[in-house]
């Protein structure tokens, strides 16, 4: 029996539940989950304090999630990276996305919160659109951050998918912690973009 009561999230990771300390589920996942959080706290007192503040409830959500395995976990995890995809591309456009449709997306994603790729199909998407917003960008040290961002989202998503299509050949190389490494390297790198 674990910890947390018995798993019930839509997607299962590649770390084996329990293996390095009987109260946090997936371990590696996890700690580098709290990454989010040091990426944000140089942030909270600029003009980007909303996304900070919001990468924090990524990080705590990101924790929830891998140390219970649970699917309160999984919503806050979720919800706060499509939130927080949302407040970026608000900052990066001039012409503001309207709340309604942040609060279409929060309705959308809790009416099929437990079919996962409902999910990763409005993650993808609001990536490419902050990828896309990000193409005019002219100055050099903001095409470096700029392609940082790009670049590390990219190497994230591949280790990503390998962690949840290959476990079994390569589970004891934690990959989707690294996901939140090089995602937690670009955030920084966009956040840093979007403070100038």
């Amino acid at each position: 029996m674990s910890f947390w009561g018995e798993k019930d999230t839509s997607i299962t990771f590649c770390e084996k539940p329990y293996n390095k300390n009987m109260f946090i589920a997936e371990f590696y996942n996890t700690i580098s989950g709290s990454l989010y959080i040091f990426v944000a706290i140089p942030f909270l007192k600029t003009k980007i304090n909303d996304i900070a503040i919001c990468s924090i409830f990524l990080g705590l959500g990101t924790m929830l999630l891998h140390m219970t395995q649970r699917i309160y976990g999984q919503i806050c995890d979720e919800l706060s990276m499509l939130c927080l995809c949302y407040l970026i591309l608000n900052k990066i456009n001039s012409i503001k996305y309207p709340k309604k449709i942040l609060f279409l997306i929060i309705f959308t994603y809790l009416q099929n919160y437990m079919n996962f790729i409902y999910f990763v199909s409005m993650f993808t998407v609001k990536i490419f659109f902050i990828i896309y917003e990000c193409r005019n960008i002219k100055n050099k040290k903001e095409k470096y951050k700029r392609n940082i961002f790009i670049s590390s989202m990219g190497i994230g998503t591949f280790l990503w998918l390998l962690d949840q299509h290959y476990c079994n050949y390569i589970v004891m190389y934690h990959l989707h912690a690294f996901w939140h490494l090089f995602t937690s390297i670009g955030l920084l790198s966009g956040l840093s973009l979007l403070k100038d």
